[in-house]
């Protein structure tokens, strides 16, 4: 008997059923529920569709329903390939004579990582009116909630962030989105606990709107700040991912970032060369209503459709607008000429330098007209050269992938093997390169844990691009989650037609492969767990006044890096059950490369330490993501995660 589980093809003796493997494929066998109860919707809880359902029943809660205005019918197939479509189409670009041989923000980029989420402005709104009017009678804080109870209760009145001063709002971005995107140079003032001003939203009148907050940023930077502060959840904020609050603090964020980009428009227009090279850098901040004494005004709209571009991707999920965001923004600084500023310049030349460099696209960076140098922490072991060279190996990496996936040539070149092998030593090379800040302590200087953290990243890209690379051969990705994520299969897209030519293609691919599926697969191990522990060390926000971040109940992360973890829990998973497969079927052996000295007396003992550390990998990958999941466009990947290490560890899972 042949069984075909998730993780592949293998036998089974007759009359024998392998026990925990495939736990996802019962769920993508059962039929989706007509319509889910309110409070199931609501907590992300799955609905059974019974009057009462299951889960309120055994939470002792009304179970209420009423017909959902998503948007009909579920879409399958031809929508994800319409999908997929728009967010992978480049729009057009209207970059001037300067960029001329400057390939447009590419694929894989500091804010373009693995891109394939969740996009929101392709999705129906969350919920009607008199839905959230039900909603907020119902709720209550609970276990299906990602964040610890508080002893407030839960009013069922959304609560926003909003700020009073551009000074209130420059101490946030340096609290919750300096560390993971350094846009702006060191601050001058110490850093103050967060001031927040909580907006409250009453009844049905209460509409979002420009009118209810009580100050409008002055600049079109601390506009796109704005739009990021404001999905935080507030600390008085018992539920902060009931649909009710992250539909208000959605609205909220596009009002800011709506704004943003009309403010990017106005000042760009004030931007003429002719005009601003005609005026002394220092008349061109702002003064009073500066975010940053250091950082000039003309480069404000171009760190604003920075900020933007992570915003469209982190919260709606709209890779197209992402790299609409991206393209302006470098155009605008090679307008402003920030793109070939001397080594010598010191008026406001870190500011420049991040504004250049946190803009421009990684193939730029041999390009003889640019000239700008990196920007600079002031610690032993500097980061942005590594920043580049991951964001290099990135690229590099995606080209060749989708040169398999897509199938674009007839047969596979003579030099295949050739160049997976020399690109796999190029990933090893800076892999290395990355390793050597964990020997460094970053604690002298006021931003050596940026430095620390940019770091982290850069290793994290390296290990998720050499799992990437190998997961073909190791995997040949058969799907595992649900839905569609980081180029990764999803269960739910099955039954499209294969291409016979492509089939074809894939397999004279998996034989001129360099690297055997066994060490392909130990690859994909070793730099998969890498990155889980990368994720497990990353720092919570450090605020002021508060001794125990990780019990503060806002986003650990600005997750633009969120397909690193899910590129690593797919191949963590899938040899999880490659695993669990042969310890059903007495074939352990087929695994002694993944353990560590096997032999016949020790393999069992061997295989459970191995399914422990793969256990613990995808639930600190899982646990990371969830903690970021108030950012919409990325929050499914969290979910998406620890629905598969539920269904794989359902007595480890935590309430």
């Amino acid at each position: 008997m042949v069984t075909l589980y998730a993780f592949g093809t293998y036998s089974v003796p007759p009359g024998q059923r392998p026990t925990n493997l495939s736990h996802r494929m019962p769920r993508s066998a059962k039929p989706p529920i007509k319509a889910a109860c309110l409070a199931c919707r609501t907590s992300k809880t799955r609905c059974d569709g019974q009057q009462p359902c299951g889960s309120c029943s055994g939470r002792n809660r009304n179970c209420n329903y009423q017909p959902s205005r998503r948007g009909g019918a579920r879409r399958g197939v031809q929508y994800e390939q319409m999908r997929r479509s728009a967010g992978n189409s480049l729009p057009p670009s209207s970059l001037s004579d300067v960029t001329d041989g400057i390939e447009p923000f590419p694929e894989m980029s500091l804010v373009t990582p693995f891109a394939g989420i969740h996009n929101l402005d392709l999705s129906p709104d969350s919920l009607s009116a008199d839905e959230a009017h039900q909603i907020w009678g119902q709720l209550t804080p609970h276990s299906d909630s990602p964040y610890d109870s508080t002893s407030l209760s839960y009013t069922g009145i959304p609560l926003i962030r909003s700020y009073q001063s551009e000074a209130d709002i420059a101490n946030a971005y340096y609290l919750y989105i300096h560390p993971y995107l350094p846009l702006l140079p060191p601050p001058t003032e110490p850093q103050y606990e967060d001031r927040p001003k909580v907006i409250r939203t009453f009844g049905e009148s209460s509409e979002p709107a420009k009118s209810n907050l009580p100050y409008w940023p002055a600049s079109s930077l601390s506009l796109a700040i704005s739009a990021m502060l404001v999905l935080i959840p507030v600390p008085e904020d018992q539920f902060p991912t009931a649909d009710l609050c992250l539909t208000y603090r959605r609205s909220y964020a596009q009002i800011f970032a709506q704004a943003a980009l009309t403010a990017v428009e106005t000042e760009i227009d004030g931007l003429s060369p002719p005009l601003a090279s005609n005026i002394p850098e220092s008349e061109r901040c702002r003064g009073s209503e500066a975010l940053h004494p250091r950082v000039p005004a003309r480069i404000y709209p171009v760190l604003a459709l920075v900020a933007l571009s992570i915003y469209e991707y982190c919260q709606r999920g709209n890779v197209s607008r992402m790299r609409a965001r991206g393209n302006q923004a470098m155009t605008t600084a090679m307008d402003i000429s920030i793109h070939n500023l001397d080594a010598s310049e010191t008026t406001f030349s870190e500011a420049q330098r991040r504004a250049w460099w946190m803009t421009s696209p990684i193939i730029s960076s041999d390009d003889p007209r640019i000239t700008t140098p990196y920007p600079k922490f002031n610690v032993f072991l500097e980061p942005w050269p590594m920043v580049m060279k991951s964001q290099e190996v990135m690229f590099q990496t995606n080209k060749m992938v989708q040169s398999i996936e897509r199938a674009n040539v007839e047969v596979v070149p003579s030099e295949f093997g050739a160049q997976i092998r020399k690109l796999d030593s190029l990933i090893v090379t800076v892999m290395r390169e990355t390793d050597r800040h964990t020997l460094i302590t970053f604690n002298e200087e006021p931003e050596a844990s940026v430095a620390q953290i940019m770091w982290m990243i850069s290793r994290m890209f390296v290990h998720a691009s050499r799992t990437r690379l190998h997961r073909f051969r190791a995997f040949m990705d058969i799907p595992l989650f649900l839905d569609q994520y980081c180029d990764l299969a999803s269960i739910n897209s099955q039954g499209v037609s294969h291409d016979m030519s492509k089939s074809k293609w894939v397999t004279e691919c998996e034989v001129a492969f360099p690297f055997t599926e066994q060490e392909s697969s130990m690859i994909c191990l070793k730099s998969s767990l890498v990155v889980s522990t990368i994720f497990r060390t990353l720092p919570f926000p450090s605020i002021p006044g508060h001794t125990s971040s990780g019990s503060i109940r806002y986003p650990k992360t600005i997750p633009y890096f969120a397909c690193s973890a899910m590129q690593s829990s797919y191949a963590l998973l899938m040899l999880l059950h490659r695993v669990r497969a042969s310890l059903a079927t007495d074939r352990l052996a087929n695994c002694y490369h993944l353990l560590n000295g096997p032999s016949p007396e020790s393999e069992i003992a061997d295989a459970e330490r191995l399914t422990e550390e793969l256990r613990h990998g995808v639930e600190t990958l899982a646990k990371s993501l969830k903690s970021d999941v108030i950012f919409e466009g990325v929050g499914d990947m969290g979910r998406e995660i620890e629905g598969a290490y539920q269904a794989a560890f359902p007595s480890c899972s935590e309430n």
